[in-house]
């Protein structure tokens, strides 16, 4: 800036005049003898800085690499590892969730729980619930408590003689169902039985031949 114009600068920054004002009408000032007239157009501000070709390319090559790290930051998919996974799966697998391993597996009973199966030792029979449950060396297995005659209601098997009499007409029946004596002339009828758990279950819907065993274990 020229000497005249740092003049002019000073006088109308004494006197409150907006350096726009000055710069739009330089000439106005000037005819009225208040401040040498500037021989070009006058801007008492400072000019601004111009940016170098060195400078624009550094800041093209900062936005660039800004961009780029963005972009590979929002498409970038964290896996956050549970260090304790395997650990927890194997410690589940051991322990009460149905699996094959720990005897629970497709261990879904349909049927009434008798209770455990060590209630029904080998070489006994049980009323329990409307069944006789049987144990030989087969296994367990479970029939009807309804004699075939007239419907009356008989009872479990005595240890000794392995037979039962029903207490209506005096019809026998063997430890498996099977008659001995008359007047009924049909055997009991067998039902499904299933160990689940250690725990006896029948199910008196599903019906099953006479020769069927579960195994106790």
């Amino acid at each position: 800036m020229s000497r005249a114009a740092r003049t002019t600068c000073r006088w109308a920054a004494a006197r409150g005049i907006a350096s726009s004002s000055l710069a739009a009408a330089p000439s106005r000032f000037a005819e009225r003898g208040l401040v040498p007239k500037p021989r070009r157009h006058l801007d008492c501000l400072p000019p601004e800085p111009r940016l170098g070709r060195r400078a624009a390319l550094g800041l093209f090559a900062t936005a660039a690499a800004t961009a780029t790290l963005a972009a590979a930051c929002s498409s970038t998919t964290t896996v956050v590892s549970n260090g304790g996974g395997d650990a927890g799966g194997d410690d589940a697998g051991g322990g009460d969730d149905g699996s094959a391993d720990d005897g629970g597996a497709a261990c879904t009973p349909t049927g009434k729980d008798h209770g455990p199966v060590t209630s029904f030792p080998q070489g006994k029979w049980i009323a329990s619930s409307g069944v006789v449950i049987g144990h030989d060396a087969q296994g367990l297995f479970a029939y009807t408590m309804i004699c075939t005659h007239q419907g009356c209601t008989i009872g479990a098997p005595n240890a000794t003689s392995g037979t039962t009499t029903c207490p209506c007409h005096g019809a026998e029946f063997d430890g498996n169902g099977a008659v001995l004596r008359g007047p009924a002339s049909r055997p009991l009828q067998h039902y499904a039985l299933e160990v689940c758990n250690g725990r006896v279950y029948v199910d008196t819907k599903t019906v099953v031949s006479a020769s069927t065993r579960t195994p106790a274990a």
